[in-house]
């Protein structure tokens, strides 16, 4: 009786062991980490290229933490925010799968050299890749379905040849088939009609912050009307806010380009503090240094204007249409 008890107690002991070891594994096999390119952003989600796939689905998050690493060895570290995940930069994510296999990132580790040739190729550019594939894969699906409305006419249309009772029944359902085919090539229709425009933006609205000489700071004036401005669009669908920073052509053009982008993250630094729009709504502002010169460099007015941060709320016309 004694040895039965024992056993038993091992046994017990035993099971409850591997049963925490099961529990272990399968958490550990929750987790993930993929190292890749990103080719494709849209508010919270991010396609990203690797060596074994294609396109993996990345869900982003205000709580998602993103490290730029720099310096010696990659010791020096930043933490920029996901609005630095732009298209063309080469990341690695930590996260875990959800059901439907997209990775929930935890946090997004990339370098400064990739941040920074990711901005050049992205600097005016605007995310549309993954509303390109979303309406490619629509098209497919409609496509298929034509295919298979075509087949069951052909079935009907046997069944009338040797079944002559049928043929009233099998009538009906060719109808019913012809709608569908109808209602495919409208949908096909409507589909291609906004694969048309998804390369295609419009401007919303436009807000300029100008700048005193050699300075990145934002006015209160500025400020206030900024942070007005902001909350306005925070009701709009499907927006994306682009941040983009100018210098005059006086001085030299590396001073130019450092003073322009230090004054577009200054801007950058308000919108977030507004709370208003999420951080997945914000694109990687811009140092666009002496382009775009919209005043004459010759007077002090013309040079004024050109000291300036212009933030746009741009639209797609094929995801709103």
């Amino acid at each position: 009786m004694e040895f039965q008890t024992r056993f038993s107690t091992t046994r017990n002991v035993v099971l409850s062991v591997a049963m925490v070891a099961l529990v272990n594994v399968a958490a550990v096999a929750q987790k993930a980490t993929v190292e890749g390119l990103i080719i494709g952003r849209n508010g919270p989600t991010m396609s990203v290229k690797t060596e074994t796939s294609p396109r993996v689905t990345v869900v982003l998050s205000d709580t998602t933490k993103a490290t730029e690493k720099g310096g010696f060895l990659g010791l020096g570290r930043k933490d920029p925010g996901i609005a630095a995940l732009i298209p063309g930069l080469s990341v690695k994510v930590e996260g875990s799968y959800d059901a439907d296999h997209k990775l929930i990132a935890q946090k997004v580790i990339f370098s400064g050299r990739s941040l920074r040739t990711a901005k050049q190729i992205d600097a005016g550019l605007n995310p549309v890749a993954e509303e390109v594939a979303k309406a490619q894969d629509d098209i497919k699906t409609n496509g298929k379905n034509i295919e298979t409305a075509q087949g069951d006419i052909e079935t009907n249309k046997k069944d009338i040849g040797t079944n002559t009772q049928g043929i009233a029944s099998n009538t009906q359902a060719i109808g019913v088939n012809s709608e569908g085919l109808a209602s495919n090539k409208q949908a096909i229709g409507q589909a291609n009609q906004r694969f048309t425009k998804l390369d295609e933006y419009e401007t919303k609205g436009s807000f300029t912050v100008s700048f005193a000489n050699g300075r990145a700071t934002v006015s209160p004036k500025d400020r206030d009307q900024l942070t007005e401005f902001v909350k306005s669009t925070a009701d709009t669908p499907g927006f994306m806010i682009e941040v983009q920073g100018y210098a005059s052509a006086t001085g030299s053009p590396i001073a130019n380009q450092r003073l322009s982008a230090a004054r577009a993250e200054a801007v950058l630094s308000i919108i977030q503090q507004t709370g208003a729009v999420p951080l997945t709504r914000i694109l990687a502002p811009a140092a666009m240094g002496i382009t775009d010169q919209v005043g004459n460099n010759h007077t002090r007015s013309g040079q004024a204007q050109n000291r300036r941060v212009v933030v746009t709320i741009l639209l797609n016309k094929g995801i709103n249409g």
